[in-house]
Order: structure tokens, then C-alpha cells, then sequence
């Protein structure tokens, strides 16, 4: 009798253990979500002109996203003359979970060198170089795309870069 008591005790505590890891990760779910909301909205020129201000910092920004082969960036045309840099764009492994379905559908199906206005919230990293043949000296890797729309009148850039 007394295997059967401890088989019993041992699913009764393993039962509990369950019970108490949901509980901790709908927890951790939900400061998640908190703490995405109260990320800070950066333009993205001030984190071309300050990254360092930014490095691995969480923040939101509004840009235009664009791919092609070995590319995957976003930059604005809002910046001035001596900014006409990229960021590298590297999307984190539940960037997906975390975004609404109507918008990963936009990025996910994007044909190449059709440029997407995005709202990212995103980690800067700034420790390195980044991207294809490391050319990128700041990356924002993509924690949840929160807006996807396609720019009106958009049509495939051609040319590299």
C-alpha cells in the first residue's frame, strides 16, 4: 500500500508545482504587457543621433521597415541630410505571439523592396556591428511590431541599399 500512497503524493505535489509555474508565468505575462505599454516613444532619428543614450534600452518607434535580399532595416525621411543611416532589424523568436495577427500577416507576407510604415517596440543594441557583412552599427531586435500599414503609392525600390 504504501507505493500507492507515495505515486499519490508524488502527483498531488506535482499537480501543485503545475499549478504554481502557470500561475508565475501568467504573472510574468502580464508585467510583460505592463512594462510594453509604458515603453517609451522614441523618434527615430534621436536614436541615430544618441544610441548610446539607447543602448539596450526597450523603446517604441515609428519607421519605415524595408527587405530584400540580405536586408531587413528601417529607416524614416524624416531625419536631416547627415542621418541617412538604417538600423539592421533582427526579430526576436515570440516577436510573433506578441503581435496582432492582422499586423504579422502584413510583415510576415511583405514582398521585397515594398517599404512598410511600422511601429516596432524593440531592444537597441549598439555593441557591435550588425546585419549583412556586419554594415549596421545599430540593431533593434523586434520584441512586437505593434502597426504595419503599406505606404500609399508604394512600389518596389530598385537599386541596392
Amino acid at each position: 500500500m504504501h507505493p500507492f500512497r507515495s505515486l499519490l503524493a508524488v502527483l498531488m505535489l506535482g499537480s501543485l508545482c503545475g499549478k504554481s509555474i502557470q500561475a508565475q508565468s501568467t504573472g510574468a505575462g502580464a508585467v510583460t504587457n505592463q512594462v510594453v505599454a509604458s515603453v517609451q516613444t522614441v523618434a527615430y532619428c534621436d536614436i541615430l543621433q544618441h544610441s548610446d543614450k539607447f543602448k539596450n534600452k526597450m523603446v517604441r518607434v515609428q519607421a519605415v521597415y524595408e527587405t530584400d535580399f540580405e536586408k531587413s532595416v528601417i529607416n524614416s525621411p524624416a531625419c536631416p541630410a547627415p542621418f541617412p543611416m538604417r538600423l539592421w532589424v533582427e526579430f526576436d523568436e515570440r516577436w510573433e505571439s506578441r503581435t496582432p495577427r492582422k499586423v504579422r500577416k502584413k510583415v510576415s507576407n511583405l514582398k521585397w523592396r515594398v517599404p512598410l510604415d511600422v511601429v516596432l517596440v524593440g531592444k537597441i543594441k549598439t555593441d557591435g556591428k550588425y546585419g549583412h557583412m556586419d554594415m549596421y552599427p545599430i540593431e533593434i531586435e523586434v520584441y512586437k511590431v505593434e502597426a504595419a500599414t503599406t505606404r500609399k503609392n508604394a512600389m518596389p525600390h530598385s537599386g541596392p541599399g
